[in-house]
């Protein structure tokens, strides 16, 4: 039995997502440490949670066993490598790093001072995403042909470092990678700036898997409407997944009685199955699978390997922007 509890944890950057792991953190572990430049906010997150407050992120790291480090991106490396030289465990959110070079680094840290290296694509803890590996492992679906990812939403006040692929992109790269259970062979992006003035603010990506497996993703900042979806084309049946909603819907189709001289009245016989997914917050399972794997020394779902390889993906989708 694991005693998440006897965890002490730590947060590194408690901005958006932070103060999210804290609050996770603060549930399921012992959190006895947060560190923002802010003060205010840092002083507010701590007294919140019960923990204490440290403008310094260096002074925390000898109270912790593991941390979160939410900082922007740019600095990944720079906190990876004082927090791994302490022998302090970490979950860097997603992306690993700003560029390939930077997370081979940052797995190297990790690997000289044997500290368990977890990486924050929430995604991948998602319960329909879990439901859907399995299905498809088990040949529920069939040969999965192709898969179509949407994720547009308003602009975020909260990114200025990235444009969107590597803020909202890599969670699909990620996820297709994950579910395809195979290598990418050939990568294609198209994309642009329509209010950011520095990075692109909306994309789509196309990857050849070497499995033949062939998939689009659309993402974009510049949407009215917040959408987190993603389709697969099957031999055996037509998958919906909604990422927000947790909710997958199985769909399959026959025609009945086709008259060819009337193809606008098309008799069609649609079966559709709604699975029955039991909810629960992707961080808390993220958060959960990093603490375990402290405990049992083991590699968490998402490694920093597997990071590496959705930062590889953007920054070569990125290249390939014309902008």
């Amino acid at each position: 039995m694991v005693d998440m509890k006897s965890i002490k944890t730590g947060v590194i950057g408690i901005g958006s997502m932070g103060r999210n792991h804290a609050r996770v953190f603060s549930e399921i572990s012992d959190l006895v440490a947060v560190s923002d430049l802010n003060e205010k906010e840092g002083n507010k997150i701590a007294t919140q949670f019960g923990s204490k407050y440290y403008k310094d992120y260096t002074e925390m790291l000898q109270e912790v066993d593991a941390v979160t480090i939410a900082v922007p991106t740019i600095y990944h490396k720079l906190v990876a490598e004082e927090v791994s030289s302490h022998g302090v465990h970490m979950l860097i959110e997603k992306p690993l790093a700003s560029t390939p070079k930077d997370a081979e680094a940052i797995i190297s840290f990790a690997k000289d001072n044997d500290v368990i290296l977890g990486v924050g694509h929430i995604e991948r803890h998602n319960p329909v995403v879990t439901y859907s590996k399995e299905a498809i492992d088990n040949d529920e679906w069939g040969d999965i042909i192709a898969m179509s990812s949407k994720r547009v939403s308003n602009y975020p006040n909260r990114i200025s470092d990235v444009g969107v692929i590597f803020d909202l992109g890599v969670h699909d790269l990620d996820i297709l990678c994950y579910l395809s259970s195979s290598q990418v062979s050939s990568v294609f992006a198209v994309g642009g700036k329509y209010r950011n003035e520095k990075d692109e603010d909306h994309a789509n990506i196309m990857l050849e898997f070497n499995n033949g497996i062939k998939t689009m993703s659309e993402i974009s900042w510049l949407s009215p409407m917040k959408v987190r979806e993603l389709t697969l084309t099957c031999s055996k049946a037509y998958v919906v997944i909604n990422y927000a909603t947790q909710e997958i819907e199985v769909l399959k189709s026959k025609f009945t009685n086709l008259d060819e001289g009337n193809l606008f009245n098309i008799n069609q016989e649609i079966e559709s199955q709604k699975i029955e997914i039991a909810k629960k917050e992707p961080l808390k399972i993220e958060l959960e699978n990093f603490l375990f794997s402290i405990e049992t020394k083991s590699s968490p779902l998402v490694s920093g390997e597997d990071g590496l390889r959705a930062v590889k993906l953007a920054e070569e989708a990125t290249n390939l922007l014309k902008i």
